[in-house]
């Protein structure tokens, strides 16, 4: 479903095409999510150029089909598996991310499925914490091989029909947040 913008000049978004991270290694990151997500390898490509510098750079950029339920718009999670940079830190690159410092979320259909998930994850020998009670919706995390946060989460109706109301008042919970912010500063500043 294409969300209608607000300015009627400005063209539709149709959701995520695809969002893209760093892997260590491309072979062990395709393990990860076609073997054990079943998420399917659907494009891989060798790279010898940046493309917005023309810098020389080795990489393979590979993508894996998410489930958008779209045929014509799919969605993908990808990655680059970059050679020969010296001025990279795999330590640092490839680290365990904070929660709140990096995820990316998946939608699935009910807790039912969210529970399906995490069995699967388990019967896998991957760590996942949860499920989680937000409310709004609940949520498992695991980590992948690079380090990055991943999220299932899962909303029955009463829970959605909760977060339509709380996104009714976006907007005056963000003015609240920046009124306490800026209080906030106005204490720490004296």
């Amino acid at each position: 479903m294409t969300r209608k913008p607000q300015d009627p000049t400005q063209p539709p978004v149709y959701g995520l095409d695809h969002s893209a991270y760093r892997c260590r290694d491309a072979e062990e990151t395709r393990a990860f999510y076609e073997d054990v997500l079943g998420f399917p390898l659907t494009l891989a490509l060798h790279i010898d150029r940046h493309p917005t510098t023309g810098e020389p750079v080795d990489y393979l950029h590979i993508f894996f089909d998410i489930g958008s339920g779209d045929p014509d718009n799919p969605s993908h999670i990808a990655f680059f598996e970059v050679v020969d940079r010296p001025e990279d830190d795999p330590a640092e690159l490839f680290k365990r991310r904070w929660g709140m410092d990096l995820h990316f979320a998946m939608r699935v259909d009910g807790h039912a499925a969210l529970h399906t998930w995490k069995q699967r994850l388990d019967d896998r020998g991957v760590s996942v914490e949860g499920p989680i009670d937000h409310g709004m919706f609940r949520s498992i995390y695991f980590h992948d091989p690079n380090g990055y946060r991943l999220e299932f989460a899962s909303a029955e109706q009463a829970e959605k029909r909760l977060f339509e109301q709380e996104s009714a008042g976006a907007r005056e919970q963000m003015a609240r947040w920046n009124a306490w912010k800026q209080s906030r500063h106005m204490v720490h500043a004296s």
